[in-house]
């Protein structure tokens, strides 16, 4: 999203629109502004090639306000144009959503105001209060997410998972039911929408609309009777290989096709949810690139997933290679026409196995083919399926000799800080099912798309990393980007604290047994976390090379618990690991610290801020003034 929003910067023509007509600003166009920079007393004009939005200020003239908008249709009007394109005129204080966010700094219109109001009666405090950020407590993290994720809400209805009861409470005569009545594809095109006959079959470089019609059965199983009425939702999905436009598109043909103005959920390949996937009923096939693609040979692969049978899905891997094979789940090898194998890891769980054969079954009848459908146990595979395999048969993680379980799905943690707090946010598997343990419920994309630099933390079950991530030195523009020292300093805190976190969490495990605790840094992960996930992309884009390799989390703890330097370590720039540049006194020793300053800890903190600055100065030369 932020690398759109940069794009349609560079691309962006602002006008300074007078009556009838209008200049264009060299000072504003080509770049993301600051929403500052509009002035009340003008009209602006942003063209964004399909949008074109005609801004208004608050203090505009009543009577020049009408003439403005023959200004900015001259420039709409002067361009080719798709006929999706958007002509909308904005008064000042009535933005919406889709202009707010070409700005790089729009306040939040949710937000409360607060007025603050200063109370004459309260003391001055004129001294700095620092606040020393606290790592999360493990104790809390532990907590299990509710087993059933949140449902889809339409029309102010909870329809679940899209199938059978949609509340929890299957007893309840007044739950309601919800099934599927009808369903319709469209494919989006370079000018416009066609009818998609192939129900379920997805391509990664395209766009697609489904209308679901479904009717909610009120009173749930114990009616006899039919209730409710025929309701329609539209899902417009966006493969991982379409451009920006191509996306864009696909939101603007969306409302073309809602005849009925029903709800419009957007979804990405990757993100969708059970209500979605059960549409197909475990039939869903994603292949790789567009439909135009001609195919040098009919061998595909196919990663299955789904926790239950009617969510089932296949994913065409980028090449038939051994590199994506993972034990914990099953795979489709489609040779030809004639023959489909089914191969089950030898940790692939019951409810995937049974899965991924009739997602194979579904594949066949959609590709209108009658293959031999072969099912293949990971150690018992015939040499013609290796055959099939791109250099044939090579090493890959093999669980084959691991004697552990694999009884529950990973986890992974996101560590920030907000507002001088530390704070972790669990990242959510939307498919997630009661009973159901999911081999791979996320995806490398979670952790490289974050805001880099990123944290988390990765519980592998039987191994606990920290995942490190990099300091992006261009930006998708090619801009060369330069890092603050205070904001290195700030992630050095975060860093430190997501360390202490991940200790906290692990002495919290029930099983009390020794886990091992891992550093990893992007670029340089060790195979055995690349297949925690579905399927790797080593040479992510901005990744620098030469990252660290992985290192026990206990050696890198060990440099920050340090409280204690000597004056001359403390003089070292970059200070010690770890040490606060604003408050690097107070890591001096008591007995050095009154040799510096001739007063103790207590008496120095005590100065006003302007006398504690003044006293480093001059007693320290200058050493101990903070760095930022």
């Amino acid at each position: 999203k932020q690398w759109y929003q940069r794009r349609v910067a560079i691309t962006a023509g602002v006008y300074n629109v007078a009556i009838k007509s209008f200049e264009k600003s060299e000072e504003l166009s080509g770049k993301k502004l600051s929403f500052n920079r509009l002035d009340n007393k003008q009209v602006y004009c942003f063209d964004y090639g399909p949008e074109v939005y005609v801004w208004i200020g608050k203090n505009v003239d009543h009577h020049d306000r009408k003439h403005t908008m023959i200004a900015g249709r001259t420039i709409f009007e002067g361009s080719v144009r798709p006929n999706w394109a958007i002509y909308q005129r904005i008064a000042s204080g009535l933005e919406t959503s889709l202009f707010r966010e070409k700005f790089k700094d729009w306040p939040d219109v949710n937000a409360t105001n607060v007025l603050t109001v200063k109370n004459s009666c309260a003391p001055k405090e004129d001294k700095v209060v620092f606040v020393d950020m606290e790592p999360c407590e493990g104790a809390e993290m532990r907590k299990l997410l509710p087993e059933e994720p949140a449902g889809l809400v339409l029309e102010m209805t909870d329809v679940g998972r899209g199938k059978g009861l949609a509340t929890d409470l299957s007893q309840d005569i007044f739950g309601h039911d919800v099934e599927t009545r009808g369903v319709e594809m469209w494919r989006i095109t370079d000018t416009a929408y066609e009818e998609y006959p192939a129900l379920g079959l997805f391509y990664s470089g395209e766009s697609f609309i489904v209308r679901w019609e479904y009717r909610v059965m009120q009173g749930g199983k114990k009616q006899d009777h039919e209730t409710g009425r025929d309701r329609m939702a539209y899902f417009f999905w966006q493969g991982s290989d379409c451009s920006i436009k191509e996306k864009g598109k696909s939101a603007f043909m969306t409302v073309k096709v809602d005849k009925e103005r029903a709800p419009q959920v957007p979804l990405t390949q990757f993100g969708e949810i059970p209500a979605f996937l059960q549409i197909f009923d475990g039939g869903m096939c994603v292949f790789g690139g567009k439909i135009s693609d001609e195919r040098l040979s009919e061998k595909r692969l196919f990663l299955y997933m789904g926790e239950l049978e009617s969510e089932g899905y296949l994913t065409e891997c980028a090449t038939v290679s051994c590199v994506y094979l993972r034990s914990r789940t099953s795979f489709v090898l489609q040779e030809s026409s004639d023959k489909l194998f089914v191969w089950h890891g030898c940790k692939s769980r019951a409810h995937t196995v049974k899965g991924a054969y009739r997602a194979a079954q579904q594949l066949s009848q959609k590709l209108d083919i009658k293959p031999a459908i072969i099912e293949v146990q990971e150690g018992s595979e015939p040499p013609e399926f290796w055959s099939l395999f791109e250099g044939g048969r090579v090493s890959y993680n093999s669980y084959l000799e691991d004697t552990r379980m694999f009884s529950k799905p990973i986890r992974i943690f996101k560590l920030y800080d907000e507002n001088r707090v530390f704070k972790y946010q669990e990242l959510e598997y939307k498919c997630r099912a009661p009973s159901s343990v999911a081999p791979f419920p996320f995806f490398q994309s979670e952790l490289y798309g974050a805001e880099q630099p990123a944290l988390f933390i990765v519980d592998a079950l039987y191994t606990v990393y920290v995942w490190v991530g990099w300091w992006t030195e261009v930006s998708p523009d090619g801009e060369q980007i330069t890092h603050t020292g205070s904001a290195k300093t700030d992630f050095t805190e975060r860093y430190k604290l997501t360390l202490k976190t991940a200790v906290s969490y692990v002495k919290e495990d029930p099983t009390k047994e020794n886990i091992p605790m891992l550093v990893v840094r992007a670029g340089n992960e060790p195979l055995e976390f690349k297949v925690l996930f579905p399927w790797w992309k080593d040479n992510w884009p901005g990744v620098p090379e030469g990252q660290e390799g992985i290192k026990p989390l206990a050696e890198e703890l060990k440099q920050f618990l340090q409280q204690e330097y000597t004056l001359q370590e403390l003089q070292q720039r970059p200070p010690p690991p770890g040490c606060d540049p604003l408050r690097l006194e107070l890591y001096l020793s008591t007995t050095e610290f009154q040799e510096v300053f001739k007063m103790s800890k207590s008496q120095f903190q005590s100065l006003q801020p302007w006398k504690q600055k003044k006293e480093k100065s001059t007693d320290c030369d200058s050493a101990l003034i903070p760095l930022l």
